[in-house]
């Protein structure tokens, strides 16, 4: 008897600690930031827009696959580096002090690979009547 006791005990000790647990996973920030610090229109290129972003990824972050339809990316890395894999060329590592452009509709993704915070600034040229990314399933 006793050692059912002690064997619900440590059963409901275990459903307790899962769900307080997962209560402060979720809870938890991704700790990824971004903010838009422009968006203009660009007068001598009809339909056309730039955006500029800043962003800190936390160590191991990393976007999902995407694309850009109708729009340029640069990304200038301000501190730390970044991975990138872009679809057909290769993964490329950025460091601070870099930038790495990817064309329009081509499908890529960023991460932060390292132990420490990393921050970008990234410039978009793009057609006004796209969306500024489209998610891919890869």
């Amino acid at each position: 008897m006793k050692r059912y006791f002690v064997l619900g005990v440590t059963l409901a000790a275990g459903v307790a600690l899962g769900f307080v647990s997962s209560q402060i996973i979720q809870a938890q920030p991704s700790g990824y930031s971004k903010e838009q610090i422009y968006r203009g229109d660009l007068a001598n290129l009809s339909g056309q827009e730039v955006i500029i972003y800043a962003s800190d990824w936390p160590p191991g972050f990393r976007l999902p696959w995407h694309v850009h339809p109708e729009g340029h990316e640069l990304v200038c890395v301000v501190e730390g580096e970044q991975t990138f894999e872009v679809d057909g060329i290769a993964i490329k590592v950025v460091k601070a002090g870099e930038v790495i452009h990817t064309p329009p509709n081509v499908a890529h993704y960023g991460r932060n690979a390292t132990d420490k915070v990393s921050k970008t600034v990234v410039i978009r040229i793009k057609e006004k009547s796209q969306p500024i990314l489209v998610d891919l399933k890869k």
